[in-house]
C-alpha cells in the first residue's frame, strides 16, 4: 500500500473510531522484527494458548492447547487426535485464532490465521515431541494429527508495545 493510501485508510479508521496502530509494510523492519521477537517471548512464557475455532452454528469455541513454538515463518503447529471437535470444526472453517496470555508479565499475543490439517505420516513422525507421549497417543501415528496455523495477523501487548492509550488497540503485524 502506498503512503497516500495508508494515510487515507488511517483517516477512515480514525473517523470510524478504530485507531490504527499496526506495523504495516511501511514501518521500519526493525519494529516488525522487534515486535515479533517480543511476541515469541510472550508465547514461550505462556506455554499454553487458547485455540479458537468456529462450530457448525457459527459459535466460537475455545480450548487450551500446548502448541509448538512458532517456526521461522511464524507458523504454529498443534498436535491433537483426529477425532476431536476442533479437527471437525477446522475441516468446515479453517479460520482460527490462537490467544496466548502471560499472566505474570501481563502480556498477550493473539494470532489470527488459517489452519491446515496435516495427516502425512512422515511429517507426524518428524515433528513428534517428547510431550506427545504414548500415554496421549497410544496408537501413534494413527491417533496423532497435526494442525498447522499460518498467520495472517498478529496483535500483541508486550513491553514497548502497550497499545493505543485511548482505544486500547494493540500493536499488530500483517503477514
Amino acid at each position: 500500500m502506498n503512503p497516500q493510501t495508508m494515510r487515507i485508510a488511517s483517516i477512515i479508521l480514525t473517523l470510524a473510531g478504530v485507531a490504527s496502530t499496526s506495523l504495516a509494510s511501511d514501518q521500519p523492519e526493525a519494529d516488525r522484527t522487534n515486535l515479533l521477537e517480543l511476541a515469541r517471548g510472550t508465547m514461550a512464557a505462556a506455554r499454553y494458548c487458547a485455540l479458537i475455532t468456529v462450530d457448525e452454528k457459527g459459535q466460537p469455541r475455545a480450548r487450551t492447547v500446548e502448541p509448538f513454538a512458532p517456526d521461522k515463518n511464524f507458523s504454529i503447529w498443534i498436535a491433537t487426535r483426529p477425532n476431536t471437535r476442533k479437527v471437525a470444526q477446522i475441516a468446515e472453517n479453517p479460520k482460527v485464532t490462537l490467544y496466548y496470555f502471560d499472566a505474570q508479565q501481563r502480556n498477550y499475543v493473539t494470532v489470527m490465521g488459517t489452519a491446515r490439517l496435516v495427516v502425512d505420516e512422515d511429517t507426524k513422525i518428524a515433528m513428534r515431541r517428547p510431550v506427545d507421549s504414548d500415554r496421549l497417543y497410544p496408537d501413534f501415528p494413527d491417533d496423532y494429527l497435526l494442525i498447522e496455523v499460518t498467520p495472517t495477523w498478529l496483535e500483541a501487548i508486550v513491553p514497548g508495545y502497550r497499545g493505543d492509550a485511548e482505544t486500547w488497540r494493540p500493536a499488530s503485524v500483517h503477514f
